[in-house]
């Protein structure tokens, strides 16, 4: 009788150590001890029964650490994935292998990603900040920047499967801008040049600069890398002069006109410039590029923010609670309201691309929930994952894919990050990490600060 009584009193204080380490963020291990005092309170406490409720205790026991484990989770202990090595970043992969820059020696690696083990290794070469981009397939692109100063820059074209350098080439000041998977587009201010992707054999120079591109591009940022490219759009140094659309494949001019602002995107075959009609309701001029009918549409535009891009092949204006989208070949226009009651997070989370942070907020427009809304269907994806978010922000995008990074607490007070990789308007892969830091992916291998992770089916 006792023991009853005193395994009793332990499973007491097992509860209120367990609830107050709740309360007062004590922390795992004191959560740990309370499920081990009161599985161990269980167990005698049945001591005086009968061999089948003893069993029972015992069952009960195991399920009730083991619950309490689960429910709880953590962060984990040992982090997931290997790490890249100081000053070591990711900047490409395919199903085998993730290819990494020292950013101080430039030298490259091909690791295998499961483990990190070096498959081979190779150098750009040069003393100057190196930028990359993977141009899909089996190549990386690897660009030498020199800056503000005179020197020319080099450019070289590495695979990803084998390290061997395909081609290296000096481009002057030019910088990458865009890709077609077949040719590779370099630009300055003066000057646009078509390489081509397997051999470096230059294809194709224009005069003028890169001004815009299809595959997600405005005129705002004419600069930023656009991940994949049909038609650039130029501008030369004169600004009176008109515009001219190069096909990237042939560099051939496709047309020339005279945009009256600078909200205009390439989607598909069609050149859309935004504006105004005569009544100032929001408008979109369609003008073709290979063939097909001009056209010109009217849309209903909200107060504040509007981001203008190419989304799922169409022309968007991003609101704050509703994407518009119009059909480059006929002006069409469809319009996706975001999920009821949430809005975009313009300031914590970026708004390039299919899917953007939305936030929720109540009467007094407090925050009380996070998500990621996809624009081309409205939906709010599912992220998935135990614990209570805090905060979530979209750390990198490309096209139709995103990273979202959100802060969880578990049930004791313990933060961690969890990274999602969306696409194709859910999430395929999940990994949480205690490790925060710039964020760099490349398919579905992420890295993390220091830790590069394979993202798989959560």
């Amino acid at each position: 009788m006792r023991k009853t009584t005193a395994a009793l009193v332990v499973l007491a204080v097992a509860v209120a150590a367990a609830a107050l380490t709740i309360a007062l963020d004590w922390g795992w291990y004191v959560w740990i001890a309370a499920l081990l005092m009161a599985a161990a309170a269980l167990v005698v406490a049945a001591l005086r029964f009968r061999p089948v409720l003893r069993t029972a205790a015992v069952v009960a026991a195991v399920a009730l650490v083991a619950a309490g484990v689960l429910v709880v989770r953590i962060p984990p202990i040992n982090s997931p994935g290997w790490e890249a090595g100081e000053g070591t970043l990711l900047i490409a992969a395919n199903d085998k292998l993730a290819v990494t820059l020292n950013q101080e020696t430039h030298a490259l690696q091909g690791r295998a990603i499961a483990d990190g083990g070096e498959v081979w290794e190779n150098s750009f070469g040069g003393s100057d900040t190196v930028r990359s981009q993977q141009l899909g397939g089996d190549f990386v692109l690897l660009h030498g920047d020199s800056g503000s100063s005179r020197r020319d820059d080099q450019a070289a074209v590495v695979s990803i499967s084998d390290g061997k350098t395909r081609w290296s080439e000096n481009v002057g000041q030019q910088q990458p801008f865009t890709t077609n998977g077949d040719v590779v587009v370099f630009s300055s201010n003066e000057t646009i040049t078509g390489i081509e992707v397997r051999t470096g054999k230059k294809l194709w120079t224009q005069a003028g600069g890169a001004h815009a591109g299809s595959g997600g591009q405005s005129s705002y940022n004419p600069r930023r890398w656009v991940p994949r490219s049909d038609w650039v759009v130029i501008r030369g140094s004169d600004r009176s002069a008109p515009l001219s659309v190069l096909n990237v494949q042939t560099g051939r001019v496709a047309a020339t006109l005279r945009a009256t602002g600078n909200d205009f995107v390439v989607a598909g075959k069609t050149l859309v410039e935004f504006g105004y009609d005569s009544k100032g309701r929001r408008s979109a001029k369609g003008t073709p590029l290979a063939g097909g009918r001009p056209w010109q549409a009217e849309f209903r535009r909200s107060n504040g923010h509007e981001v203008l891009e190419v989304v799922d092949g169409k022309a968007r204006a991003l609101y704050d609670n509703r994407a518009v989208y119009l059909e480059p070949e006929t002006g069409e226009v469809h319009e996706v309201p975001i999920e009821d009651r949430w809005t975009v997070n313009w300031y914590d989370g970026r708004v390039g691309g299919r899917y953007v942070a939305v936030e929720k907020r109540d009467r007094d427009r407090e925050i009380v929930a996070w998500g990621v809304a996809d624009t081309v269907t409205g939906k709010l994806v599912n992220l998935g994952g135990r614990g209570r978010p805090v905060e979530l922000t979209i750390e990198q995008y490309s096209g139709d894919t995103a990273i979202s990074r959100t802060t969880v607490v578990d049930a004791v007070g313990a933060e961690s990050n969890r990274y999602s990789w969306i696409s194709n308007g859910s999430s395929h892969g999940q990994v949480t990490i205690a490790e925060s830091g710039r964020v760099e992916s490349a398919a579905d291998v992420v890295q993390v600060g220091g830790r590069i992770v394979v993202l798989r089916q959560a």
